[in-house]
């Protein structure tokens, strides 16, 4: 038996609201409505279908008890649900303080070194600030990489911040979970980080692992490529055991 192109059947157009209407097929189970018979149908099941008996025999078209849902109200539907997602995603965003996110790179214990610091703002608007530092140590570069993602976010007049680093040593030093010794060469970057975090109204900082720190790994990296001389081939590894001794400048620009 064919499969009938029109049909009637009642639509939930609300809550305890129907419509008895004249559906067309629309593909191989989408249904359009052609046209609304009755628009406030009874909500009793057997009045309505004492209704829809009576336009099937007037139309000579077959009618169903069970409610159908036009396809096109469907699309409807799912469209304002979707943009209303994306109006609670956008709010939720504006919400959402900027993240800072740094990082230091060395070529040596101490060497050449870079900092770097990247501020990403909800709307993916993105800062980044990057410093060369021609001898020093690693957690000195991850340090240098914070103060001066500090610096820029205070001049950018950022008031809330989530800041996130993969160095736990440097994290867990600023928040008081790793002790300092007094003669410790890093209290003085510890005391310069607290300075530059009580301009903050608030502020959280995170450990995440490096392969989370891409963007702030990156322009280190980069900064050091740019400013650390090239090696001559064999002179890398000599250079990594005994530090700036081994530098070889004779083929730089």
């Amino acid at each position: 038996m064919a499969r009938p192109k029109k049909i009637i059947a009642r639509t939930k157009v609300g809550n305890n609201q129907y419509q008895i209407c004249l559906f067309r097929r629309q593909g191989k189970n989408k249904w359009h409505i052609n046209k609304i018979l009755i628009d406030n149908a009874p909500l009793s099941l057997d009045e309505a279908k004492e209704i829809m008996k009576e336009f099937s025999e007037q139309l000579n078209i077959p009618w169903q008890k069970k409610p159908l849902q036009d396809v096109t109200r469907k699309r409807l539907h799912n469209s304002a649900k979707r943009k209303a997602r994306k109006e609670k995603l956008r709010i939720a965003r504006a919400l959402k303080p900027p993240l800072l996110t740094f990082d230091g790179s060395s070529k040596g214990r101490p060497g050449r070194s870079a900092s770097a610091a990247v501020i990403e703002y909800p709307a993916r608007t993105r800062h980044t600030v990057t410093k060369f530092i021609p001898s020093a140590f690693a957690n000195e570069a991850e340090y240098t990489g914070l103060i001066i993602g500090l610096e820029k976010a205070r001049e950018l007049g950022i008031l809330s911040l989530e800041i996130k680093g993969d160095s736990r040593t440097i994290i867990y030093q600023v928040l008081g979970k790793y002790q300092l010794n007094s003669d410790s060469k890093f209290l003085d970057y510890r005391e310069r980080v607290l300075n530059l975090l009580s301009f903050f109204d608030d502020y959280s900082l995170t450990w995440i692992p490096r392969r989370k720190n891409q963007l702030a790994d990156r322009a280190a990296h980069k900064c050091l490529k740019e400013n650390c001389p090239l090696l001559k081939s064999g002179a890398y590894l000599n250079y990594l055991i005994y530090g700036n001794s081994y530098l070889v400048d004779d083929d730089y620009d």
